[in-house]
């Protein structure tokens, strides 16, 4: 295997490659990304400090195979779209000032309730705090393991994660307009 393709395999398997580890590799792990049609993106490390990220170029597109194809496509389940939509609308307050990412961290009770329907009262309230929610709780994990949202610290935040820091501004510009339709909680 030649180096630029080792680079590149590993910087894919970290997710985020740290700019201490990278200090002497920056360079040719930026070339080997450009001569692959990728880019680097800037993302801030789940610890601390600045990383990248090896992504595609914002005018390419990667071919997975057939759309509905199971084995080369995975589609998001509805809870999981909503919890990032809740998520996104929350974290990143106004959308007119800046990008996305990296957003406020926002209390993880908060995006729960913008995701689940208020209770009917007919249930006692922590059953049916708990029975409403667990599709979102779920959500969660899987955006935080997908590097949707950051992984968690156990400080009960919600905080965008280095796939976010990814998107085209062509993506952005298209949540900008679409910001209205994301889910929020109901006092909003």
């Amino acid at each position: 295997m030649n180096d630029d393709a080792y680079r590149l395999a590993r910087a894919r398997a970290v997710r985020v490659v740290s700019f201490a580890a990278a200090a002497g590799e920056l360079r040719e792990l930026q070339q080997a990304a450009a001569d692959v049609e990728r880019r680097l993106v800037e993302v801030a490390m789940p610890g601390g400090g600045r990383g990248v990220m090896v992504r595609w170029l914002p005018d390419v597109e990667p071919v997975s195979g057939v759309v509905a194809d199971p084995k080369t496509h995975r589609e998001a389940t509805p809870s999981q779209l909503l919890t990032l939509g809740a998520a996104l609308r929350l974290c990143w307050p106004d959308p007119d000032r800046a990008g996305p990412y990296p957003g406020r961290a926002v209390a993880e009770e908060d995006v729960l309730a913008a995701c689940a329907p208020p209770g009917d009262g007919l249930l006692r309230e922590g059953i049916a705090s708990i029975g409403q929610t667990s599709p979102y709780r779920r959500a969660l994990r899987t955006l935080r393991a997908c590097g949707y949202l950051a992984a968690d610290v156990g400080d009960g935040l919600v905080r965008l994660g280095p796939m976010v820091a990814a998107w085209s501004e062509r993506d952005i510009d298209e949540l900008r307009r679409g910001y209205n339709c994301l889910p929020c909680a109901e006092k909003e």
